[in-house]
């Protein structure tokens, strides 16, 4: 059975679907099926932008490669320590993706490290496949 190892942000999944860039199309060959795939708040996010800055028929073929994970009690519990590890960081679906990414023990792949950075140090891990 292959194992989940990398977890995509909202970022990284909009900057997939506009812009195709080889060097991401060139790491998801690299990844066996099962590897790759989203949390069910990156999902929610994508569905915010749906018809408006996202073209509904990419997101939902995105879906079709990357079924999300679901956001549950432990991801939930670690958001909490988060919150109260990093008080002065704005609470936002950042932190829950970080959180939920913490919770799988996946890396985070993301084309915005700046939003995850103070993470590393509660052991997020993180990649970007845009450079």
């Amino acid at each position: 059975m292959v194992r989940l190892k990398y977890l995509l942000d909202t970022n990284m999944c909009i900057y997939l679907m506009n812009q195709r860039p080889d060097s991401v199309i060139q790491k998801f060959a690299k990844c066996k099926p099962g590897e790759v795939s989203i949390s069910s708040i990156t999902w929610a996010e994508l569905c915010c932008g749906m018809d408006t800055h996202n073209n509904k028929n990419e997101i939902m073929e995105l879906l079709g490669r990357l079924m999300p994970q679901a956001f549950g009690t432990d991801a939930g519990i670690i958001f909490g320590q988060l919150s109260q590890q990093f008080p002065n960081r704005k609470s936002s679906f950042d932190r829950m993706i970080a959180a939920h990414a913490l919770a799988l023990g996946v890396i985070l792949v993301t084309n915005n490290l700046a939003d995850f950075e103070v993470y590393k140090s509660a052991g997020l891990m993180l990649e970007n496949w845009a450079t």
